[in-house]
């Protein structure tokens, strides 16, 4: 292949649909890392998001593929009906974690590894038996953008309106409702008695239980909203990216989202600019793999960026970030 100069990849790849793609891959990661920091926040550790996010993307396309016969609603609605068949998903997985985690007093990293393990095989289970074959689901009718927007020939205005709409405007409506949730879930943290009670919760759980704020429905509330939050980060993938179901398709973005909680510092909007961060990497892979034989570099290295980046970020700042002191522990009430 004929040598490329570095502008030339340069001027090639900084696109605004790069950025778009950053923002898009960013979004299931920005879901479930606000959910883990909620649930985080009130003490307890949440290593289930794979798992959460795994079922809710798969009941999210089943329910949404049922709907034309079930209910005899079809298209964009039916799509719709599979969103909230994800959230519920994700809610009733994520009771299984709070009732081991907070009833129970189980080990929570050990919970939340069982359900990430229950998740990929019940998923892989349901697809032979719901569909007769393995590997994947059919294809439900993708969710469209929220917004529709014309390149205009550039020039002055005309190429800052290009990059503008390139990055801002196209997306589908559940990239929109992350942002809108990450900075709804900040102001509350910081503004509301809800979010001072969570933060007691996590950091005090005895000093809250003394001025009367029930620990164990706050810790049950926190993880309930967690799967809610992993229920839409799967309903994102399968019902506005893809449109079907993979065994395994979540392939570590659940992991992925619990490092952008702690590279955010447990905060909302912190999480969401560190799944950003994870979300350009992987934007950057994949707009790189069209330069594999121009530079000189091993193209498994462009697959591996996304992960490394996971790595570095929680060897860089696991030590520095302070989580809540009483995440991981349960509340034994005297």
């Amino acid at each position: 292949m004929p040598s490329v100069g570095v502008a030339e990849i340069v001027s090639t790849v900084v696109q605004p649909d790069l950025f778009a793609a950053a923002i898009r891959i960013a979004t299931p990661l920005a879901l479930a890392a606000i959910g883990g920091t909620i649930c985080e926040r009130s003490g307890v550790v949440n290593i289930a998001l794979e798992g959460l996010m795994l079922i809710s993307a798969f009941f999210g396309v089943a329910a949404a593929l049922a709907c034309p016969v079930v209910l005899g609603i079809t298209g964009v609605a039916a799509s719709w009906i599979g969103v909230l068949a994800a959230i519920l998903a994700g809610v009733v997985m994520a009771s299984l974690h709070a009732f081991a985690s907070i009833t129970l007093k189980s080990n929570q990293v050990v919970s939340g590894t069982a359900i990430n393990i229950l998740a990929l095989g019940l998923t892989g289970f349901l697809i032979q038996v719901f569909y007769q074959r393995t590997g994947t689901t059919d294809s439900a009718v993708l969710i469209p953008p929220l917004f529709a927007f014309d390149p205009k020939p550039s020039g002055g205005l005309a190429t800052a309106w290009n990059w503008f709409s390139g990055v801002a405007l196209g997306h589908t409506p559940l990239v929109y409702i992350t942002i809108v949730i990450a900075i709804a879930a900040q102001w509350a943290l910081y503004r509301t008695r809800w979010g001072l009670r969570l933060r007691a919760l996590g950091e005090h759980p005895r000093a809250a239980d003394t001025v009367g704020i029930s620990v164990v429905r706050g810790r049950y509330m926190a993880v309930l909203m967690s799967g809610a939050l992993a229920g839409l980060a799967g309903a994102n993938l399968t019902l506005e990216q893809v449109g079907s179901f993979s065994e395994n398709m979540t392939a570590g973005r659940g992991f992925i989202a619990l490092a952008a909680n702690i590279f955010g510092r447990w905060t909302p909007v912190g999480s969401y600019l560190a799944a950003l961060l994870f979300g350009f990497a992987e934007a950057l892979e994949i707009r790189l793999q069209a330069f594999i034989g121009v530079i000189k570099i091993p193209p498994q290295f462009f697959l591996m960026l996304p992960y490394i980046l996971t790595v570095v970020v929680l060897a860089g700042f696991m030590g520095r970030a302070v989580a809540p002191a009483a995440v991981g522990k349960p509340y034994e009430k005297e």
